[in-house]
């Protein structure tokens, strides 16, 4: 398998003044909402922040100082236009407040690509269209960005009526702090796509699902909860910094040997063609919309379907394995640090 070098982009080959001579509203102040708003307004934007008049999000981006208003309010304000919004109320905020508000030349941002790949949100063709994706939670864009580092971000141009959107996306990032770290080109589908692949298969879906497995069949073949939880849960935690910090030969050096021959010949059993062949299909439920079909189905039946999902995650014996013992960590760790 061949691999083709990305071109990252960091803080030299932007043009901060791009960013800084736009009125910026963002709409929504959340996670990534208040983290980018708080990196702009450091950089020398000029920010307003749209949210639901006298919300709580209202409260707290103006305990911020920033100016706040409505939605429609700062959408009509503003040139470039960032929608940092969840995915289930963005398309409906976007195409009853912000639509109607939009100029011939303004610029639409997004962090995440989701509503406009599958075409939820109605874009018309006299705008810039473009995305800033940082690889991480808003916490740590802030933290990140206030320590004098930054996240990857990932940007992608979906209209260019400007001719100058990619300059503008790359301009946004460095305001954000992403080309501190560095920048790659991307576009929405190939973002949409496998962040939610990446959940589903990996983070949010294989590892949680996998971790649960595991402990389930050790406590089911007599094995101590904790035990089980240390082995399958607590040590994950550490396997995955080792990786994190120099990639699978680093990781593979700083465990046993028995460890390692035992994580070669049975991963590969449990990862065999059939779960391969599962991936494939999820990545095509993925592309093909199923999934997002099924979860505008869901948002529409009330999201009864994910309380009930939530609900059994919450009560199984994991669960109040995992709550109990870092408690009793979190409890040791004060005591020893009064000693």
């Amino acid at each position: 398998m061949t691999f083709k070098q990305t071109e990252l982009y960091f803080d030299k080959d932007a043009d901060i003044s791009l960013i800084r001579s736009k009125n910026i509203g963002i709409i929504g102040y959340g996670n990534q909402g208040k983290a980018q708003a708080l990196n702009l307004r450091d950089s020398g934007c000029t920010v307003k922040i749209g949210v639901r008049r006298n919300g709580k999000s209202w409260q707290i981006a103006g305990d911020d100082s920033f100016e706040v208003g409505s939605i429609s309010e700062v959408a009509h304000w503003a040139d470039l236009i960032a929608v940092l919004l969840p995915d289930q109320i963005m398309a409906d905020v976007f195409n009853n407040l912000i639509a109607p508000e939009l100029k011939a030349g303004n610029a639409v941002l997004f962090a995440h690509g989701y509503n406009v790949h599958y075409g939820y949100i109605r874009l018309d063709d006299k705008l810039d269209v473009i995305m800033a994706a940082p690889s991480g939670a808003g916490k740590l864009v802030r933290d990140m960005y206030v320590a004098g580092r930054g996240i990857p971000n990932l940007i992608a141009i979906k209209q260019d009526y400007s001719q100058s959107a990619f300059s503008l996306a790359l301009a946004y990032s460095k305001a954000i702090g992403g080309t501190r770290a560095g920048a790659f080109l991307s576009s929405f589908s190939e973002e949409v796509e496998s962040d939610l692949f990446g959940e589903q298969a990996v983070l949010t879906g294989g590892i949680p699902q996998l971790v649960r497995a595991a402990f389930e069949t050790l406590v089911d073949e007599g094995f101590q909860p904790v035990v089980a939880w240390f082995v399958c849960f607590y040590e994950l935690k550490m396997a995955v910094d080792l990786l994190c910090e120099s990639g699978f030969s680093f990781f593979y050096r700083s465990i046993s040997d028995t460890a390692e021959f035992g994580g070669y010949t049975r991963g590969r059993r449990l990862v065999d063609p059939e779960m391969r062949l599962k991936m494939k299909q999820i990545l095509e439920e993925i592309r093909n919309g199923n999934f997002a079909r099924e979860w505008q189905l869901e948002k529409d039946k009330g999201f009864a379907e994910l309380q009930k999902l939530r609900l059994g995650e919450q009560t199984g014996l994991i669960e109040v394995v995992t709550e109990f013992m870092l408690g009793k960590l979190s409890t040791s760790s004060k005591e020893e640090g009064t000693g």
